[in-house]
């Protein structure tokens, strides 16, 4: 299964850092990789239209922001930037490209 994510945190969604899930805000399972791409385009042309900023680190991980959102982050204590991620993901772990 393929699942389209998005996620709202304080690091780039590539990171994958052991508590990742927990930054989840939307998930969305397909069968089909087309049909999955289809969905990570669409969701990326809103998240492109509403955060100036975006960058991608491999295919289908990007991350999107805007200057000055940002939140508290108490292990840092300290404010940090806020991210939205987008992924696409097989069996919730990153693809392989071949």
């Amino acid at each position: 299964m393929y699942q389209v994510i998005r996620t709202e945190g304080e690091y780039e969604p590539w990171w994958f850092f052991e508590d990742w899930m927990d930054f989840i805000v939307e998930s969305t399972e397909y069968a089909d990789f087309q049909e999955a791409v289809a969905a990570y385009e669409r969701a990326a042309e809103k998240l492109s239209a509403v955060y100036p900023f975006q960058k991608a680190k491999e295919p289908y991980l990007t991350a999107y922001w805007s200057d000055g959102e940002i939140r508290f982050c108490e292990n840092c204590d300290d404010d940090v930037q806020l991210y939205h991620g987008l992924m696409l993901l097989q069996d919730r772990k990153k693809l392989i490209q071949e």
